[in-house]
């Protein structure tokens, strides 16, 4: 009992930041759990990501090729996907995010993964949103495409909005037209929170070299499928 009682008293979260300045609330904090810390992302309530897991965030990143180029991030979070394009030597990243508040926490390096990404020379972070870039609504000054690649972790997944207005990029539509954005063969891979069946068949039947990859990881004592979608324009 005494060894549980002391675990228990070296764990508690921390909010490093939150802010509701762009019509939501986001909350960055740290959860620690004995001598072990992990960084969370919330949204409205809602757990967006965290450090602890960042198995599908890499994935993501790796769906690009191992030849990322120049590439279109849509979606910061907590910086696990561009950090590891920028491992995998991108040439050039374009990073647009939803929330003022997390661009500046970034530049504040309020975490050692955004901090990173922020100050690399690579990085642009742009203040936008993503799917409105993609759906063919420029309004973002000073970034243009095509891009090599596109990276999106915007949204919890097709079936599970963060942002209802986004529900438009995940239809046939809006894929053919975020596809428009890329140099001939680039590559798109979107993150969801579990296959969406549905969603795959309409990248099949636009590209039948679309794939899907399952990514296993297990959250309180529950494993469960990340899965990690790629489409290509045509070449």
């Amino acid at each position: 009992m005494l060894n549980v009682h002391h675990r228990q008293m070296h764990e508690e979260t921390v909010n490093l930041a939150r802010s509701d300045a762009d019509g939501y609330e986001i909350i960055l904090r740290r959860r620690h759990s004995g001598d072990t810390a992990y960084d969370e992302l919330i949204i409205n309530g809602v757990f967006a990501m965290d450090s602890a897991r960042t198995g599908s965030e890499i994935v993501l990143a790796e769906a690009l090729g191992p030849q990322p180029g120049h590439v279109l991030v849509g979606g910061l979070g907590l910086g696990f996907t561009a950090a590891h394009l920028l491992d995998m030597g991108a040439t050039r990243l374009d990073i647009v995010e939803l929330s003022g508040p997390l661009i500046e926490w970034a530049h504040q390096a309020l975490t050692p993964t955004l901090g990173r990404v922020a100050t690399d020379p690579r990085v642009t972070i742009h203040h936008g949103n993503a799917a409105t870039l993609l759906s063919g609504q420029p309004t973002i000054p000073g970034l243009f495409g095509p891009w090599d690649g596109i990276c999106l972790d915007i949204d919890n997944g097709p079936d599970f909005l963060i942002h209802p207005d986004n529900a438009s990029l995940y239809t046939t539509e809006g894929i053919k037209t975020s596809l428009e954005h890329l140099n001939p063969g680039g590559r798109m891979a979107i993150w969801s929170q579990s296959p969406a069946k549905e969603f795959w068949f309409d990248l099949t039947s636009i590209d039948q070299n679309a794939t899907e990859r399952l990514v296993e990881i297990e959250s309180l004592n529950r494993k469960m499928d990340y899965a990690i979608y790629t489409v290509h324009a045509p070449a």
